[in-house]
C-alpha cells in the first residue's frame, strides 16, 4: 500500500468517527439538521448509524465513478474516494461542532 493510500485511509477512518462522535453530540444536544438531502433521506429511513454509513458509501461511489470513468487507475480511484470523503466527513464534523457551540 502507498504512503498516498495509506494517509488516505487513515483521513477517511478519522473522519467518519469525527463525523459519527459529532452527529450523536449535535443530535443529543442541538437542533440537528443534516446538511444534505440524501444524508437526511437515509438517517431517516435507516437511522442514524446506517444511514452515515450509506451516505458515505454514496459519496464515494459519486467521487470514485468520475475518476474511473475518466481512465484513473484503481489506486488513484481509492485514493479519490477515501480521501474526499474522508474530507467531506471532517467538514460535516466541524459544522456539527459549530452547530453544538452555538456559532
Amino acid at each position: 500500500m502507498t504512503s498516498r493510500l495509506a494517509a488516505a485511509i487513515v483521513v477517511f477512518i478519522v473522519g467518519i468517527l469525527a463525523d459519527m462522535l459529532s452527529t450523536y453530540v449535535a443530535i443529543t444536544t442541538a437542533g440537528f439538521i443534516e446538511g444534505s438531502p440524501v444524508g437526511s433521506m437515509f438517517m431517516t429511513r435507516f437511522g442514524p448509524v446506517a444511514g452515515m454509513i450509506l451516505t458515505k458509501a454514496v459519496g464515494m461511489v459519486v467521487i470514485g465513478v468520475p475518476i474511473a470513468i475518466a481512465g484513473g487507475s484503481r489506486r488513484l480511484v481509492a485514493i479519490a474516494m477515501f480521501g474526499g470523503v474522508g474530507i467531506l466527513s471532517l467538514l460535516a464534523a466541524v459544522r456539527n461542532t459549530l452547530l453544538v457551540v452555538g456559532v
